[in-house]
């Protein structure tokens, strides 16, 4: 019996000690097809020392067992290349971030606002008259989905607003904390106006890429969401802009188009500085990455790798009402101007 027995415990250990040697081994291969698509196509690849990286990666990884386990090898990837937009998503919760030293604009960032924020769903979408020629609309963050339904809400509200007698404009971008870019550019092409409005600047050409608006509908290279342009403007009409810290990734985005368009002008604070296109790639079915490769530009090849500044400073109260609010009177203000 006892020699049965320690036969049962000799299988289970050479099992165990199998298993668990598969498992390593398919750990380490999702690890070294992060490093290769890192490697490859980071905006920041070419700043790297990618054999010392490597190595201290591979260190923290020894007795990594599962993918969770590679946080510390990723972290220091992100950390390294400095790519404070880059993100490793595993059984579809964030894996690892960048973890480093915060910009110094950043360093006062009320957290739970940040939260709220991007959440969106405590400050929502907004479109308003608020003078007989003012119409105000507030972009909030919007996740991946219908892009046409989605741009057809924003431009439906915009016209509501034409039609209510708008010819000047407040476009506040404070509480977008990011998403999908596609459906925020094609509900406000109206009011952007044709020609290229911007793009990104990666590594190489091919990662590259145009912004523009042809007849009222956005194109980010060849791809666009194409809705009918229901009350096309004519003529250039003054912008406001509104900006936080807490605009962030495609809102900045939409900042950038918003940049030296001429009867233009920036109220608020410096955004996040998420400043970059990323990619998406599928590592394996459970692993999945999203990297910076571009820095955006805008319509006069500015290049944007810090953050998106303002013209004038102006403090934000994101639980203000609307008559109490500083960035608004100001931008109002402006608007008034005889220029």
């Amino acid at each position: 019996m006892k020699k049965t027995w320690k036969n049962v415990l000799v299988c289970f250990l050479i099992s165990s000690s199998f298993t668990s040697s598969a498992q390593n081994s398919k750990t380490k291969t999702t690890l070294d097809k992060i490093i290769e698509h890192v490697e490859n196509s980071s905006l920041y690849r070419k700043n790297i020392d990618w054999a010392a990286l490597k190595k201290e990666m591979y260190v923290l990884a020894t007795n990594a067992d599962s993918v969770s386990h590679l946080k510390p090898a990723l972290d220091l990837m992100l950390k390294t290349l400095n790519d404070t937009h880059g993100r490793v998503f595993h059984n579809n919760q964030y894996l690892s971030y960048y973890s480093g030293e915060k910009k110094e604009h950043r360093k006062n960032i009320d957290w739970d606002v940040y939260t709220e924020i991007q959440s969106a769903q405590v400050y929502e979408f907004k479109a308003t008259n608020i003078q007989d020629s003012i119409g105000y609309v507030r972009i909030v963050g919007l996740p991946m989905g219908d892009n046409q339904k989605m741009s057809s809400n924003i431009q439906n509200a915009v016209c509501k607003l034409i039609e209510n007698g708008a010819k000047k404009w407040i476009i506040d971008l404070r509480y977008n904390g990011g998403g999908n870019m596609f459906p925020m550019v094609e509900g406000l092409a109206n009011i952007i106006g044709d020609g290229i409005v911007g793009g990104t600047e990666g590594v190489t050409e091919d990662e590259s890429s145009v912004w523009q608006i042809k007849d009222g509908d956005f194109f980010y290279d060849e791809q666009n969401v194409a809705i009918e342009n229901k009350c096309p403007i004519l003529e250039l009409q003054r912008v406001a802009v509104l900006t936080s810290v807490y605009t962030a990734s495609s809102g900045e985005a939409l900042a950038v188009i918003l940049k030296n368009r001429p009867r233009t002008r920036f109220f608020g604070n410096k955004t996040m500085g998420m400043v970059t296109a990323t990619d998406y790639n599928q590592i394996d079915s459970l692993t999945a990455m999203m990297i910076s490769v571009s820095y955006y530009k805008d319509r006069e090849s500015n290049l944007y790798n810090e953050f998106v500044d303002v013209d004038e400073i102006v403090d934000f109260d994101p639980k203000v009402e609307t008559n109490e609010d500083k960035g608004i009177s100001r931008a109002i203000e402006w608007l008034n101007e005889n220029k």
